[in-house]
């Protein structure tokens, strides 16, 4: 009987699992209020993958409302989405302060123009709109009723982040707490998360000032204070996974491999590695480096394999009419092979995603930019070459004193490739 409640219980919660939003990294900038939030786009069991509507989702900074108090200096307001197109699950939707811009912030895109599952909203942007009003410092917890307005009126303070402490937090369009976590001095969180995510209490990730100071998902159940970490914003990420296992979690989310039933589940961690026997097309890791192998039987012209940091914009990196072994290629990439006929036609493989090596540390900034680049990184000896959007090669070389000087280039979109030994990187940067 207890076994056969377990099994009802689980599938009431699965069926009960909504699609939504999970902050996935905040960041207090490395000054003034260079701030930002990045929410993943998470599925659930009957639609792990697609896209989903998420016009009227609140995103707050209402820590009151967490420490259930009146009165604990609650910046009046909050933010909706307004007449939003569906995103796709899977997706990192990062908003900032375009009033003091973020060192490492990409390139607005808030309709995801380049598919690569990244859009960037300013706040200010027409998707966006806010209620000046409530909540209030006198009560944390009323969102309605409010009156919405949108241009002119958007800034950053009713969602900015205080050094000393702060919260960030997601509401349902009913305005029911969906996810969210406190920081610094907000000690008491209050809201529970929804049943589909277990009814646990939200919690702090850590105590402390939160100056320069980014908070971030590594991997697993993120209703969990022990799977969020505290970092130095010199090294935020907006766009991009917070960790290699973070890049784990959301290539799960992606394709619709995330385990939804059980956030806990260790599977929801573990490297994606997809084998097609027919074509034996393979990763495999091997002291923990990853080679790639293939074996066809078909009799093609040419083997190209591509690589891609994003398992959407991929990358050429080997040639060959042979079949081949490439060893000791870098961990948290996505790979594919490209079969090229005689006739020029061609197919692709399956895409692989795999783990090995080390993990590297690699930004660039500030961007759009208008005369340097500098590089963060614990990498050496790195490579770089630069095209226009087009594909004109523009400039390459050797990465020296981590600067590159761009002042001879015309104003545009630019992709910069930055690759050493063991790893390979790509940016889109802009130079205004």
């Amino acid at each position: 009987m207890k076994y056969t409640l377990l099994v009802i219980l689980l599938l009431i919660k699965s069926e009960l699992f909504s699609q939504g939003l999970v902050v996935n990294e905040i960041s207090n900038g490395t000054s003034g209020t260079k701030e930002f939030i990045e929410l993943l786009v998470i599925g659930s069991t009957s639609q792990p993958t697609g896209v989903i509507d998420i016009s009227g989702w609140i995103i707050d900074d209402n820590n009151g409302d967490f420490e259930a108090l009146s009165g604990a200096g609650v910046a009046a307001g909050h933010y909706r989405f307004v007449s939003y197109p569906p995103v796709k699950i899977g997706s990192l939707i990062i908003i900032y302060n375009h009033d003091d811009r973020n060192d490492n912030m990409i390139p607005d895109d808030e309709l995801d123009s380049d598919n690569d599952f990244v859009y960037v909203l300013p706040i200010n942007s027409r998707y966006l709109e806010r209620c000046t009003s409530l909540p209030s410092s006198t009560n944390g917890s009323l969102y309605s009723p409010c009156t919405y307005s949108s241009l002119p009126t958007q800034t950053w303070t009713s969602i900015g982040l205080r050094n000393g402490g702060d919260v960030t937090q997601v509401r349902k369009p009913d305005y029911s707490f969906y996810h969210g976590f406190s920081y610094g001095d907000v000690l008491n969180p209050y809201p529970t998360f929804p049943i589909e995510f277990g009814g646990s209490s939200s919690f702090n990730v850590r105590t402390g000032s939160g100056t320069v100071r980014n908070y971030f998902l590594d991997c697993g159940d993120w209703t969990l204070q022990t799977n969020y970490q505290r970092g130095d914003a010199n090294f935020d990420t907006p766009g991009l996974p917070n960790t290699g296992d973070n890049t784990t979690l959301v290539a799960r989310v992606r394709y619709g491999m995330f385990n939804y039933s059980n956030l806990g589940d260790l599977v929801n961690c573990q490297a994606i590695i997809l084998d097609n026997d027919n074509l034996n097309f393979k990763a495999k890791i091997i002291n923990n480096s990853v080679n790639i192998v293939w074996d066809l039987n078909n009799d093609y012209n040419k083997y190209i394999l591509e690589k891609s940091n994003d398992g959407y914009n991929f990358y050429e990196i080997y040639s060959g009419s042979n079949n081949y072994f490439i060893g000791g290629l870098e961990r948290h990439n996505y790979y594919r092979l490209k079969l090229v006929e005689y006739n020029d036609e061609f197919t692709y493989t399956n895409t692989i995603y795999v783990e090995g090596g080390k993990d590297a540390i690699l930004t660039i900034y500030p961007n759009p930019t208008q005369d340097f680049i500098n590089i963060k990184t614990n990498l050496e000896n790195i490579n770089y070459e630069l095209y226009t959007i087009s594909g004109q090669k523009k400039l390459c070389g050797r990465v020296r004193d981590n600067i590159l000087d761009i002042r001879n280039l015309p104003k545009g979109l630019y992709y910069i490739f930055l690759e050493t030994k063991e790893s390979f990187h790509s940016f889109k940067i802009q130079k205004i």
